[in-house]
């Protein structure tokens, strides 16, 4: 990205008056709960901000906003403009610094429209990179557009220089410095936390919150869906699992904007869509049951649809593959092609009957049964054969329909074990 992007982002996005508001439409919502974050906050109060903060930060703002300012960012991702008054004012505000804090109350609370924007402004020269990270995600609840509009730039600035850096790439000194200050798991401030382990070289230094950014999809006027959708593409690009993170939720109302009317928020929604996609992801295809198989592809990569969370837990989500696996568990116990009936004596002393698996066939593996499995239970419904299974398995989805859940215990080895299957 060009370090001057923010200039041209709502040439990038276009103006207001070249997004019509689409036509009302049930929207797919991802977060229907909301915060402080979320879009748009209605600022009521007077707030006085620090009268020498913020003329410093002023006098920045405005130089850096002028036509053709010598515009850069540095290895932390902040800007920096090669003028003199502006960074003598810089120097000046790292002496006083900022309270990153009292910004975020007059983010939220200040109706001062030249006041918030100055906050946004000075969110990214917070000493703090946890702080400014917190602060971006104060940016869709911001009701002014231009104001977000020019903070959404800088913040993927930041995120690119910040957001990709591990415990192990701190030096030494840094390390153990943060290991003495967090509280050791088990501790009681650890618990409040949520501390459960200390980190290790490979845990991200840094978070950010992408669900204000998410809810802003569930807008009416198009620039701002097109921007939520240019933010979250860019997010995601540096790091896959943000997306793993908050999009999953969103994937319907993403689809639903890939094939709006608006001819720029088709365009940011297939940029996400790429970005989360795998490598060879086919370019997108012309007409619109076209796209949508096309982002199902796309989103596979993340997101499949049949997962095995943990050898115990196997979530299936509604797709062909899901489909396709019925059909063959259906057509396999129906032709007693997977196993037989037996019975046994399990290592505690306990007796038991039920249907033993062969090798499942590879349309079967995803269910993460091990060759030798005796299935003795589904849903605590008792089952000897594969007629019994099959007809147990389907009452339990007769009867739970939607978000169905099958509880499936069986014997291995002498060993009583169970997986569960959760249809979403």
């Amino acid at each position: 990205m060009s370090a001057r992007l923010y200039r041209f982002f709502p040439a990038v996005l276009g103006l207001a008056a070249a997004f019509p508001a689409q036509q009302p439409q049930e929207k797919a919502i991802a977060y229907p709960k909301k915060d402080a974050l979320s879009p748009f906050r209605t600022p009521i109060d007077v707030y006085a901000p620090p009268d020498e903060v913020f003329r410093l930060l002023r006098v920045m703002q405005s130089i850096a906003d002028a036509p053709n300012a010598p515009i850069s960012y540095g290895k932390d991702g902040r800007e920096v403009v090669a003028d003199e008054r502006w960074q003598g004012a810089r120097a000046e505000l790292i002496q006083k610094g900022i309270d990153a804090g009292y910004l975020a109350q007059i983010m939220r609370l200040n109706r001062n429209v030249s006041d918030r924007a100055t906050s946004f402004y000075g969110a990214f020269h917070v000493a703090n990179i946890d702080h400014v990270f917190e602060l971006i995600a104060h940016i869709p609840g911001e009701p002014e557009r231009r104001t977000r509009q020019a903070a959404m730039p800088r913040a993927i600035e930041f995120l690119r220089a910040n957001l990709n850096r591990r415990f192990g790439d701190l030096p030494k000194d840094n390390k153990d410095q943060l290991l003495k200050e967090m509280p050791q798991p088990g501790s009681p401030a650890a618990l409040a936390a949520g501390i459960t382990r200390l980190p290790g070289d490979d845990d991200w230094l840094h978070k950010i919150t992408l669900m204000p950014f998410c809810q802003m999809l569930d807008l009416d006027e198009a620039i701002d869906q097109a921007q939520a959708l240019w933010f979250l593409k860019e997010a995601v690009a540096i790091r896959s699992d943000l997306a793993q993170l908050w999009l999953e939720p969103a994937l319907p109302r993403l689809r639903q904007l890939l094939v709006a009317k608006d001819a720029r928020v088709r365009e940011q929604a297939v940029g996400l869509f790429q970005a989360i996609g795998p490598k060879d992801l086919a370019p997108p295809p012309a007409t619109d049951a076209e796209l949508l198989a096309w982002s199902e592809l796309a989103a596979k990569t993340l997101f499949p649809p049949i997962r095995n969370v943990n050898d115990a837990i196997v979530q299936m989500l509604p797709s062909a593959e899901r489909t396709a696996i019925g059909n063959t568990l259906r057509q396999a116990l129906k032709a007693g092609s997977l196993g037989d009936p037996t019975q046994g004596e399990r290592k505690d002393g306990q007796r038991y009957r039920g249907f033993r698996l062969h090798a499942l066939p590879n349309e079967l593996k995803a269910l993460a049964l091990p060759t030798g499995a005796v299935i003795t239970a589904v849903n605590g419904v008792a089952v000897a054969d594969a007629a019994a299974l099959l007809a147990t398995i389907e009452a339990q989805l007769q009867a739970q329909k939607k978000q169905a859940r099958l509880f499936v215990d069986y014997v291995l080895q002498g060993e009583a074990r169970a997986i569960e299957y959760r249809l979403l």
